[in-house]
């Protein structure tokens, strides 16, 4: 580990008291998780705590801060305070082993023993989470309002047209009516999906306690869905071992995964197809249940499998909204499955269908009813 140069800060070390002063200094930096660099008027760095190893490797003493840190925005913020400033703040973004996003403060130190002997403590705080986080947030904004303006503004032309040109179309009304409602219903579903996802996210890190059949919740789903698995000319088949394991979980929220995959089957499949869905303990893990549905639909390809799970997600836009999909319900089953401490698990190939498995943990004897 590098040392804190003797004359940065305290003045050369030569009375007891200022030897211990350089040494609380040097622990204290080092104990800070932001990488940190002390570096003279030529860029030279004097110094580099534990921090800055893990991020920029190690024998970094006496080499150009530039060779590490190459950004010209971070360079001139040393250089100003360099030349004068008390301190400067930039962001940047550096290529590392991935591109890292920075926050780096600067900032002017000049040594007691030398006041001409002016240095730059340069910290480098990585905020790529962050910075992730609010493309995500805008992201997600710029989402939200693209599927909830396409619905409006096809309302706000059935409204004109009824209201001008087909004000007394008896049968144009009937029909524009249908389609409203029609997109009136998009943007309720959506709206109920984005409170399902909030309300989620802030319940995440509780596990639900309460036991649950999975047994019997999949036949209600079966019986719910009848409306539309017959609509879609689809026949739902359960395939549910005996003395199934009991789970802990939330019941509407179970019922909410299993709904979503068994409809999205049953949509997404061929005419007149089978959606199986078997129930079991796992044979690689038994202490989860899994539970697999089947379709029979055209496969996902490899490129589209780990990104389905992505609000607003698409593969086939057109064809998921005239589905009345809201881009919402396998981040909403994802979601889920990340408060009941399960996992999705999605296996396809094109033109033999999919496999979406919900694994959950079993919960334990004593706690069966």
């Amino acid at each position: 580990m590098n040392k804190i140069p003797a004359t940065i800060g305290t003045g050369a070390p030569q009375q007891t008291g200022d030897t211990m002063m350089h040494k609380n200094v040097e622990a204290v930096l080092n104990g800070l998780k932001v990488a940190v660099f002390v570096v003279d008027a030529d860029h030279r760095i004097l110094f580099r705590n534990a921090a800055s190893s893990g991020l920029f490797g190690v024998g970094l003493k006496g080499r150009d801060l530039a060779d590490f840190v190459p950004n010209k925005k971070c360079l001139r913020a040393v250089d100003a305070v360099l030349a004068g400033q008390d301190q400067a703040s930039v962001d940047v973004k550096l290529q590392l082993v991935v591109p890292t996003s920075f926050s780096v403060t600067v900032v002017r130190m000049a040594s007691d023993a030398n006041p001409q002997d002016t240095h730059a403590i340069v910290s480098l705080e990585d905020v790529s989470h962050i910075r992730e986080a609010e493309q995500m947030r805008s992201d997600f904004v710029a989402n939200v309002s693209h599927e909830l303006r396409s619905p409006l503004t096809a309302l706000y032309g059935f409204i004109e047209t009824l209201q001008g040109p087909a004000k007394d179309d008896r049968e144009a009304h009937e029909r524009f009516l249908g389609l409203m409602e029609t997109e009136a219903q998009r943007m309720a579903r959506l709206i109920d999906d984005l409170l399902s996802l909030s309300k989620l996210e802030s319940a995440e890190r509780v596990a639900p306690v309460e036991l649950n059949d999975v047994d019997l919740i999949l036949r209600r789903v079966k019986a719910s869905l009848q409306p539309i698995t017959n609509r879609e000319n689809a026949e739902v088949v359960l395939e549910i071992s005996e003395h199934l394991p009991m789970v802990h979980g939330d019941l509407d929220e179970l019922t909410q995964v299993f709904s979503n995959l068994i409809e999205n089957a049953a949509k997404y499949g061929r005419v007149n197809s089978v959606v199986t869905v078997h129930a079991g303990v796992d044979e690689e893990n038994p202490e989860m249940l899994r539970i697999s549905v089947t379709d029979q639909g055209e496969g996902i390809a490899a490129k589209h499998i780990t990104r389905l799970t992505e609000r607003f997600y698409r593969i086939d836009k057109g064809r998921s909204r005239n589905k009345g999909g809201t881009g919402l319900g396998l981040a909403i089953v994802k979601h889920i499955l990340m408060r009941h401490r399960g996992e999705l698990q999605i296996a396809s190939e094109l033109g033999e269908g999919s496999v979406f498995s919900v694994l959950l943990p079993i919960a334990v004897e004593g706690d069966r009813l």
